[in-house]
């Protein structure tokens, strides 16, 4: 337990920097973006480049994968039979719902937890996952919202189109997609380009974490009690018991790929739900209720998943 405790304290220590630093006001919104995007465009895509340039790749894509959305898409079929019953849940047919059940924080919580847990060799089974992260979130939470709202129009190539073009401007993925071709060419990084690499990567880290606490203290806990506890029982004790079941007995995962698939379901809603439900006007209270209590919360459940997956 003391090695976790040392793994996630600094991690919560430095969200709480910057939810302080949020509710004095040392720092403001537009602060706070202009972080958020410091960290998006040029601190992770180093880190992630870094990482794939130089490590063997002996990850199973195809599990990782299987594993961790095959687990997301029951979630989301759970939500499509009972979002109804559940108020507040039910708008654009629980849209906004499925995507606050299965949408961690990845990007700032998760790549910090598996680096500090795993090394490199985590980054990758990360890197996997968030590379079609946001994009099938996005892409599936759409068609679903225009299905429930017929009346707006369903256009399926527009859709489509949007996520492609997202995921070809997506800084993560043109990462990870430059480093591999590095490391499959066997090139040589000049010692310049390596000092400025590592100047960006070492920073992703602390200060993704510090714009996470930021963010966190721009989502107020508000209303729609049973929607919040809903969609957090889902996202953080469902998704992950459901995600260690296809790791271990369907695709069986070595125990690391089956322990950080396990521990990405288990992080609290990101920031991207909230985004799609102001978007269609969905479950809002709820939303951003889950991902402000989330936060909270995990500094209690993320040491208990880790301590239950052996890290």
């Amino acid at each position: 337990m003391t090695a976790i405790l040392t793994i996630v304290a600094p991690v919560f220590f430095l969200i709480a920097c910057g939810y302080a630093a949020a509710k004095v006001g040392l720092i403001g919104r537009e602060g706070a973006k202009g972080l958020n995007d410091f960290v998006l465009y040029f601190c992770v895509p180093p880190l992630l480049f870094r990482t794939m340039q130089s490590v063997e790749m002996s990850v199973s894509a195809t599990g990782v994968w299987g594993a961790y959305y095959a687990a997301a898409g029951m979630i989301w079929l759970i939500v499509a039979l009972g979002a109804k019953r559940v108020r507040g849940l039910g708008d654009a047919g629980g849209s906004a719902t499925a995507f606050a059940s299965t949408f961690g924080n990845l990007g700032m919580m998760g790549l910090s937890i598996a680096y500090l847990s795993f090394g490199e060799e985590g980054l990758i089974i990360a890197a996997l996952i968030i590379a079609v992260h946001a994009a099938s979130h996005w892409f599936v939470g759409t068609l679903w919202a225009e299905l429930a709202n017929a009346e707006h129009g369903i256009n399926i190539a527009a859709t489509t189109g949007g996520v492609l073009v997202s995921l070809a401007k997506n800084p993560v993925v043109l990462a990870l997609a430059a480093g591999a071709l590095w490391n499959a060419g066997g090139w040589t990084m000049p010692a310049i380009g390596s000092r400025i690499i590592d100047l960006g990567g070492d920073a992703a880290i602390p200060a993704g974490l510090f714009a996470l606490g930021l963010a966190v203290a721009a989502y107020p806990l508000r209303g729609a009690a049973a929607g919040v506890a809903t969609i957090m029982i889902l996202k953080m004790a469902v998704f992950p018991v459901i995600a260690w079941a296809f790791a271990q007995f369907v695709f069986h995962l070595p125990p690391r790929e089956t322990a950080l698939v396990t521990l990405f379901a288990a992080l609290p809603t990101g920031m991207n739900p909230y985004l799609f439900a102001v978007k269609f006007n969905a479950s809002l209270a709820a939303v951003s209720g889950a991902i402000a209590l989330g936060i909270m919360l995990s500094i209690l459940t993320i040491p208990f998943v880790l301590w239950l997956v052996g890290a």
